[in-house]
């Protein structure tokens, strides 16, 4: 049926029928949202399962630059950049492939990047129970790079805070002092 669909709209969009290059597209477009929208059916909780118990370690812990593309649900178009993460462990420790891991199923996801940053922040406070985590996303939305403003070099920028994060203020300018001494 989606593969109906897609001709259907190749063809409305009157491409020429005898492009070579146009064969076999609507397999490689389906095999491509596939990919993209992967983390539709996962769980995210289930990438945090590997965690340590650690009762002497109690300063921040941050993760910079984690690259990640999704797909923005207004247009359907990639939005792309990276992922700062950083939080306060509450007696133990997450392994470190876990964080990225987690960006990684959220982002393979229709949505808009503030829901990505919020989602990944609140998952990842519910799963682990840390003191406190902190998320900051830098992204290049091809929406706005590519039609409309047409403004390549923009970037958005957002963050999501929990816990003493979002509380204290020393630990929310922490947080981003040190992303600051990492950009």
């Amino acid at each position: 049926m989606l593969q109906d669909a897609l001709d259907v709209m190749l063809s409305d969009l009157v491409l020429p029928q005898n492009e070579h290059h146009l064969e076999g597209t609507t397999d490689r477009v389906i095999k491509a949202w596939e990919e993209l929208f992967s983390g539709i059916h996962t769980d995210a909780k289930s990438v945090l399962n590997t965690a340590f118990e650690e009762n002497h370690y109690d300063q921040m812990i941050c993760v910079a630059d984690i690259d990640f593309v999704s797909i923005c649900a207004h247009h359907l178009l990639p939005f792309f950049g990276k992922v700062h993460f950083g939080y306060l462990p509450n007696k133990k420790v997450v392994g470190l492939s876990k964080i990225p891991r987690l960006v990684e199923v959220l982002s393979h996801r229709p949505q808009i990047q503030e829901q990505l940053t919020q989602q990944i922040a609140n998952i990842f406070q519910e799963a682990m129970q840390p003191l406190g985590c902190g998320v900051m996303i830098e992204a290049a939305h091809t929406c706005v790079s590519i039609r409309g403003a047409r403004k390549a070099g923009s970037k958005m920028i957002t963050t999501a805070l929990t816990g003493l994060f979002l509380d204290k203020p020393a630990v929310k300018e922490e947080f981003l002092l040190t992303l600051k001494g990492i950009r």
